[in-house]
């Protein structure tokens, strides 16, 4: 038995907005979801990446940067290099180096990197509205600083735990299609939401979501009650990436579910739909 974490991530983690770890174990073809815990800091964070392994855990948000402006900004050009001189320089100028930034051949402020353009996900740039930036300042250096593996960037023989990157909405979209399940309304006033998240968590624990993933899925009922009852979908997104972990344990002899040519720069989401992106030539 291994166990088995999906994390939504936050940059500035507290009481009223933690970092979220759903926690499940895997017993052959069963994968079975039993719990959520609040992180309120990243100090906790940290601590939980020095947990022993095996565990394999996905994570959501960006692990790496675009080579383009790694390239342009002169940044040491490996993972491990660029993540901890953007540690040392600090926030602020990080951040103005994300704002200040603008391709000289296209003009564009903000990149996106071979994976999220596959995946659609936003510019790991992005520091506004969904900050997916400065989640990368915060949390990139903590997994650059663990024992941990970090796919594809750092294989360890430490015995620690193995990290992925994950993105929940890769999931959802397979059972709900792009429909938005988040609401900033308290409930009962996102009843629509909340019958979208109500599908999702039946999707994942159907057949069809076996097809996909490789597993059957059983969540607790505490579980289930506490993601309907999440407007913001932190727990759910968890839950989501516990999939995308489990997915990725299982082609770990097949680099994870990394394909060969993952940019080692940049970094990869791990999604069966990326594999099968790529496979198609697309």
């Amino acid at each position: 038995m291994i166990r088995i974490y999906g994390i939504d991530f936050t940059s500035a983690p507290r009481r009223g907005k933690a970092i979220t770890l759903a926690k499940a174990e895997l017993n052959e073809k069963e994968l079975m979801i039993t719990d959520c815990e609040d992180l309120t800091s990243t100090t906790e964070f940290g601590e939980f990446l020095m947990t022993p392994g095996p565990w394999i855990a996905a994570i959501d948000f960006p692990f790496g940067q675009p080579r383009k402006l790694v390239l342009d900004y002169r940044w040491p050009c490996s993972w491990e290099g660029y993540v901890d001189y953007v540690s040392k320089i600090g926030k602020e100028a990080f951040e103005g180096c994300l704002r200040n930034y603008r391709d000289k051949t296209s003009g564009k402020r903000r990149l996106r990197r071979q994976t999220d353009v596959r995946a659609g996900s936003l510019s790991p740039m992005q520091l506004d509205f969904t900050p997916v930036g400065k989640m990368f300042f915060t949390g990139a250096p903590l997994l650059q600083r663990s024992p941990c593996t970090v796919i594809p960037f750092r294989i360890c023989s430490s015995g620690a735990g193995i990290i992925v990157e994950g993105y929940p909405k890769l999931v959802a979209v397979k059972a709900i299609g792009r429909q938005g399940y988040k609401s900033d309304l308290p409930i009962p006033k996102n009843a629509h939401h909340r019958e979208l998240r109500n599908s999702i968590l039946k999707w994942i624990q159907s057949p069809a979501a076996q097809n996909v993933y490789g597993y059957r899925v059983g969540i607790t009922e505490s579980i289930v009650s506490d993601c309907l009852d999440d407007p913001k979908g932190d727990k759910l997104d968890a839950l989501l990436c516990v999939m995308q972990a489990a997915w990725s344990l299982s082609k770990r002899r097949a680099k994870f579910g990394v394909p060969d040519d993952c940019d080692l720069l940049e970094g990869w989401i791990v999604d069966p739909a990326l594999i099968i992106t790529t496979m198609s030539g697309k």
